[in-house]
């Protein structure tokens, strides 16, 4: 068995966990969370920089938005999921034997790019997913049910307005990892007051709970008592992001400038 498959099998991403990876409840709910409490308001410190249109708050879905913005949110600020972890032996020899197989782990990029930009997204964070999540295989599957080379939920992918059927097609996997990772961001702007920040531009603390809720679910976003293969999934996933494994080697024809953030962010599922 090749070192990165040991490696997967130790460390097994939220997919393998049916208790951390329910299909949310997607909807209305993810982009109507306020939460003015903050301590950290990036507006004030990035006042020259545009920002999306306001949306309009209220959700049918009450769970959702009570668990949102409970005041938990504003005791997370700067208060990373794990710490900046270094590479052990164990991942210097499963980073070698990815980086001497090219043809598979750079094989995704032109997808990885477009859909990187469609959903206002840093390409490298969506790459360190699928590296960590699939390992680059579309045909994955886990014994949760999870799919494709971004290991998505079937309930989650329709959700983002992605048929269950199409998620070992690899356009639609990425597609489907991209748009859910949207949805978490747009859930974690509300609740830390990021606006008139970029995505790409996110704090670390802020990506590694993005990781975390993409692994075990969207309330983890301000959990603080996260299951132990959560934090491990954290930490494999911000070391393959610190790694050569997700250079993204620019096919041609892809442009990777960003549009301006005045531009509306693009709801979840609604571009295809």
């Amino acid at each position: 068995m090749a070192a990165w498959a040991l490696l997967w099998a130790a460390s097994p991403a939220a997919s393998q966990n049916p208790r951390s990876r329910q299909a949310p409840a997607l909807g209305d709910a993810h982009l109507a969370i306020a939460y003015s409490g903050a301590r950290f308001d990036a507006s004030r410190a990035r006042p020259n920089l545009p920002v999306a249109p306001p949306e309009t708050a209220g959700s049918p879905n009450k769970r959702l938005e009570t668990l949102y913005r409970r005041p938990a949110a504003a005791s997370l600020h700067q208060e990373l999921v794990v710490a900046i972890p270094v590479e052990t032996p164990a991942y210097r020899r499963t980073f070698r034997v990815m980086l001497a197989n090219p043809d598979k782990t750079d094989r995704w990029d032109e997808m990885i790019l477009r859909y990187a930009k469609i959903y206002k997204l840093d390409s490298r964070l969506l790459k360190s997913i699928m590296a960590a999540e699939s390992e680059f295989k579309p045909e994955a599957l886990s014994p949760a049910g999870a799919r494709g080379l971004m290991q998505v939920m079937p309930k989650t992918a329709e959700g983002v307005g992605i048929p269950a059927s199409k998620l070992h097609e690899p356009q639609s996997g990425v597609k489907a990892g991209a748009a859910y990772i949207q949805v978490l961001f747009r859930a974690a702007w509300r609740l830390f007051n990021l606006k008139g920040v970029r995505y790409t531009e996110a704090p670390m603390w802020v990506v590694q709970r993005v990781i975390a809720a993409y692994h075990a679910g969207p309330s983890f976003l301000t959990k603080r008592n996260l299951y132990p293969s959560t934090r491990s999934y954290v930490r494999k996933v911000v070391l393959f992001y610190h790694s050569k494994v997700t250079d993204l080697r620019r096919p041609a024809g892809v442009q990777l400038a960003l549009p301006a953030y005045s531009e509306a962010v693009t709801p979840s599922g609604s571009m295809y």
